[in-house]
C-alpha cells in the first residue's frame, strides 16, 4: 500500500513551490476539483511515466480519493486541499504544465458568484501561465450556457485557442457525475483549450515571498492590540476576522487570523517581533498562507493599528 505522506501533500505554498519545482516528468497534469479520484487515477495509471496533481476544496473528497489511491498500484499522483484559483497560480513553475482537466464544475450561475467562474480573466491568465505552449485544458460539463460561455470567453485570451466543441462526446473513462447525468438524459459537452503561444506569469512569485513590514516603535504591548480581537472587516469578496492575541516568553505577539477569499478560508497567525531598533511584522512560517487579497487586508490592517499607535 502506497504510504499517505506520497499521495497527500500538506498545503504549505512554500512547501509546495518546492516540491512541484524538484519534480520532473515528460508528461504533468492537474484536475481542478478531482472528487472521488477516479478521473486522475485512471489517468495516471495510462501514463506511469508522468506526475498527475489534484487540487480539491472538499475535504471529504480528499479523504475518499487518498483511500482509492493508496490502493491503486499508481505513485505518480499528488492530492492538494485547497482552491485552485490560488495553488494554480502561486505553486505551479510558468510553463510547466502539459493539461488541466475539470470535470463538471460548479457553473456558478448567479451574478455575485461570477469570479468563480472557469471563464475570468484571473483564471484564463493563470492558465496561460502555467501551461506550456500545445498544452491544453479541457472542460467537461453538463451546463450548455456555462459552455457556450467558456467557448466565447476563454478564446478571448491572446494567447489561449478553442480547438474542440464537442457534444455528447464518447469518453473510455466516465466519472460518477459523468454517468449520473447520462442516465438522466442530460447532455455533456466537452471542451478543448490549447496554449498556442508564450504567455508569462505576471508575478512568479505572487503570495509566495509572504508578507512583512519594519516598524521604527517598540513591540506593542498585549493591551494596545485589543482593539483588533473581533474585529472583522473587508467586503464580501474578501473579508478577515482577527480571532485573538497571544506572546510568548521570548516576546513575540501571535494574532491568530481567520480570512476568506470568496468562500477559500485560511487561518494563520501574524507575528510581532522584537528587534533592537523597533519590530518587525510578518507572517508566521509556520501557517504561512497564501498571500490574497484578505491576507493583504489584514497585514494592513495590523500594520496601520501599530504605525498609528507609535505617533
Amino acid at each position: 500500500m502506497i504510504p499517505l505522506g506520497e499521495i497527500l501533500v500538506k498545503s504549505d505554498p512554500h512547501n509546495l513551490v518546492s516540491m512541484i519545482s524538484g519534480e520532473h516528468a515528460p508528461y504533468k497534469a492537474v484536475e481542478i476539483g478531482f472528487g472521488n479520484g477516479e478521473f486522475l487515477l485512471q489517468r495516471a495509471s495510462e501514463r506511469p511515466d508522468g506526475l498527475f496533481y489534484g487540487i480539491e476544496v472538499s475535504r471529504n473528497s480528499i479523504m475518499k480519493a487518498t483511500k482509492r489511491a493508496k490502493r491503486s498500484s499508481s505513485r505518480n499522483v499528488r492530492f492538494f486541499y485547497g482552491d485552485a484559483r490560488f495553488l494554480l497560480d502561486e505553486c505551479f513553475p510558468e510553463a510547466w504544465l502539459d493539461a488541466v482537466y475539470m470535470n463538471f464544475p460548479c457553473p456558478w450561475p448567479k451574478n455575485r458568484h461570477a469570479k468563480r467562474r472557469v471563464t475570468t480573466r484571473y483564471f484564463v491568465n493563470s492558465l496561460a501561465g502555467v501551461l506550456k505552449v500545445g498544452g491544453s485544458f479541457e472542460l467537461v460539463t453538463d451546463d450548455p450556457q456555462y459552455a457556450e460561455e467558456a467557448a466565447a470567453m476563454i478564446p478571448s485570451h491572446p494567447a489561449i485557442v478553442i480547438d474542440l466543441f464537442e457534444p455528447d462526446p464518447f469518453r473510455s473513462l466516465r466519472t460518477k457525475y459523468e454517468k449520473k447525468w447520462l442516465e438522466a438524459g442530460k447532455r455533456i459537452f466537452l471542451l478543448r483549450f490549447i496554449k498556442e503561444k508564450p504567455f508569462g506569469k505576471k508575478d512568479p512569485k505572487k503570495g509566495v515571498i509572504g508578507l512583512h513590514k519594519s516598524l521604527g516603535r517598540p513591540c506593542p504591548a498585549l493591551s494596545e492590540l485589543a482593539p483588533l480581537v473581533g474585529k472583522r472587516a473587508g467586503q464580501r469578496e474578501a473579508r478577515w476576522v482577527f480571532r485573538d492575541c497571544f506572546v510568548n516568553p521570548s516576546g513575540v505577539i501571535l494574532v491568530e487570523t481567520l480570512t476568506s477569499d470568496e468562500g477559500f478560508e485560511q487561518t494563520f497567525f501574524f507575528r510581532i517581533v522584537p528587534r533592537s531598533d523597533g519590530c518587525l511584522i510578518k507572517t508566521d512560517p509556520a501557517t504561512r498562507p497564501f498571500t490574497t487579497p484578505s491576507v493583504a487586508g489584514a497585514f494592513k490592517d495590523v500594520t496601520s493599528l501599530l504605525e498609528d499607535g507609535a505617533q
